[in-house]
């Protein structure tokens, strides 16, 4: 599959409705990391459930569980939904992506660190 304009806008509103509950926090960690320190990070603050994480340098992490609803419903494999998910957080935060990757792990503690320590942005 090729992204065109017409995937790429009904990837967003599927990617609108995954994100109701879920609010940007920019991570200011009491133990900061090269990496970590002033980190994006989109949550679901009543479950603790992270979706996306982007690191300062640029690097865009998400949870791999997301891509499914893509595959399910739009038919998409990793290198469409990774094109997809760069636009989506570029256009939403105003920063540019360099690398895009899906991980499997929870980051529990991590989250907890950007809930506590971090500011809600409004997008």
């Amino acid at each position: 599959m090729k992204l065109n304009q017409k995937i790429i806008d009904a990837s967003s509103k599927l990617m609108d409705t995954l994100t109701k509950r879920y609010y940007w926090y920019h991570d200011t960690p009491e133990q900061p990391f090269e990496y970590t320190e002033g980190s994006i990070w989109l949550i679901n603050s009543e479950t603790g459930q992270w979706m996306l994480v982007l690191e300062k340098p640029g690097f865009l992490w998400y949870y791999n569980g997301i891509t499914d609803t893509f595959f399910k419903y739009l038919n998409m494999k990793y290198p469409d939904f990774d094109s997809f998910i760069k636009i989506w957080v570029e256009d939403n935060l105003q920063r540019e992506v360099v690398l895009t990757g899906g991980l499997p792990m929870t980051l529990d503690g991590k989250v907890e660190d950007a809930l506590k320590n971090g500011n809600t942005i409004k997008i």
